[in-house]
């Protein structure tokens, strides 16, 4: 293994503005491991079955789980105060540092609920499971501008589709592994004591991933020009860009898309299919994130060649196959659609990640880029408050009532999946040609480009000239 560390006085004798090619190496091996390995268990352990399961254990009603799964997006408007505090103390590091302990600390409360709270008080129990979320969802946001700022100044432009789509990989490969154990853990036993260790360790594994940073040196932020930094100027500076002003309504419309449906397939998979825990993060986590893992990559390469908007079209097109699988499936025959859709899903999802974060660090400017990322995040985060709370209503409402067409009776969560794909195809055709991009290349490109990689492997492991 190849030694990174620079000599003594390299860092000091860097510029403060800047890290050495060595921290930066080390930086973004960092930001890697950390996101990928302890990261991406933190958030697998705490979400999917486990939460679905958890909650709906401690008595959350349809609506209610609608509520648990978009109120605590709230917690984005914290981003505002905490950009105008990184702008006006332009200290990066220790922000990140301090509400991200405590953010994933906030998992050993809700490990703890049960036993708090007698059982015989199911709606006491489900507040406080929704002020933990509300708790950690407010600390993970304060620290979110100050994070993003930081990651965005150390990560090369010119290999940035490639790096996001490696570490997304890592971090794929590694949900796979800790939902799969998940799943198949609360099909042996739903027993309070398995949540509550699961939830543990979750916040075990989330604590490192933040704690690694330490290592990392934080460099100093472009310094601020013109009159000092005011907290009205984190909403007036984003919103005065029009191009980030159509921007930030793609990314409420986006949230909104998956918003409409997103918590409700563990539902539907739970109670309408009754496929167990296992199964439901099987095809709902598992599958396509090793879709999502295999394709990251080359839709890394691509976005450095041809630029976002193409993969976000494309992706966002294919991904309507999802809900139209789920409206097909049964609880007797549901592998092969529900098969289909995570393969599918996985891939192109990856596609709209690694597009939709390209977008994000070239659309934030260095200068003041925590304020854009605040504007940013409320956007999306608004969809996703929206979406589930008027699905959640719209599910409870509907849950008596039922459709017969050709021997198949439907019911409310298949309402949901037909609306979003619905949603899915209004967003691709009306808002998508908006973004404020300048790709390198057509969807049409993109397609072309993609159906003649499988030659282009061959032909490169076929065809090794000698030198």
């Amino acid at each position: 293994m190849t030694d990174t560390r620079e000599p003594t006085g390299a860092a000091e004798a860097a510029p403060a503005d800047h890290l050495t090619p060595a921290e930066t190496r080390r930086a973004l091996l960092v930001a890697a491991l950390a996101w990928g390995i302890f990261g991406s268990a933190w958030m697998n352990l705490i979400s999917g079955a486990p939460f679905v399961s958890f909650a709906r254990k401690l008595g959350a009603s349809t609506f209610v789980f609608g509520l648990l799964s978009s109120l605590p997006f709230l917690g984005v408007l914290a981003q505002l105060p905490a950009s105008y505090i990184v702008e006006r103390v332009r200290r990066r590091k220790s922000l990140f540092l301090i509400c991200g302990i405590a953010q994933r600390s906030m998992w050993f409360a809700a490990a703890a609920i049960p036993w708090v709270i007698p059982h015989e008080h199911a709606h006491l129990r489900v507040g406080a499971l929704l002020a933990v979320l509300m708790l950690s969802s407010t600390l993970g946001n304060a620290g979110n501008p100050a994070w993003l700022s930081w990651f965005a100044d150390f990560v090369p432009v010119q290999v940035r589709g490639r790096y996001l789509g490696n570490r997304a990989a890592l971090a794929t490969l590694t949900g796979v592994v800790t939902s799969g154990i998940a799943g198949w853990v609360l099909d042996r036993t739903g027993s309070y004591t398995a949540f509550a260790v699961i939830f543990c360790i979750a916040a075990v594994l989330g604590l490192m991933d933040i704690v690694l940073f330490c290592a990392v040196r934080e460099t100093a932020m472009v310094q601020h020009e013109g009159p000092p930094w005011q907290f009205r100027n984190v909403v007036s500076q984003p919103l005065s860009s029009p191009p980030f002003r159509r921007y930030l309504i793609y990314a409420f419309s986006e949230a909104f898309m998956f918003g409409i449906a997103g918590p409700f397939f563990w539902l539907m998979a739970l109670e309408e299919l009754k496929i167990g825990s296992f199964w439901s993060n099987f095809y709902i986590m598992m599958v396509p994130m090793i879709a999502t893992a295999i394709t990251l990559p080359l839709w890394g390469s691509a976005c450095d060649r041809f630029g976002s908007r193409p993969l976000v079209s494309l992706g966002t097109l294919a991904s309507t196959v999802w809900p139209l699988c789920w409206l097909l499936a049964t609880s007797s025959h549901f592998h092969t659609a529900l098969a289909v859709s995570a393969i599918i899903g996985g891939g192109v999802g990856a596609a709209i990640f690694v597009a939709d974060m390209n977008m994000l660090l070239s659309l934030t400017p260095r200068l003041n880029r925590s304020a854009f990322i605040a504007m940013l995040s409320v956007a999306s985060a608004l969809g996703w408050v929206i979406a589930p709370t008027v699905s959640g209503a719209l599910a409870e409402a509907l849950r008596d009532t039922h459709v017969v067409l050709a021997g198949r009776t439907f019911g409310s969560f298949h309402y949901l999946m037909a609306m979003s794909l619905v949603v899915r195809l209004l967003h691709v055709f009306i808002i998508v040609p908006r973004l404020p991009d300048s790709p390198s290349g057509t969807t049409g490109s993109l397609v072309r480009y993609l159906l003649s990689w499988p030659l282009r492997r061959l032909s490169a492991l076929l065809w090794r000239p000698e030198y």
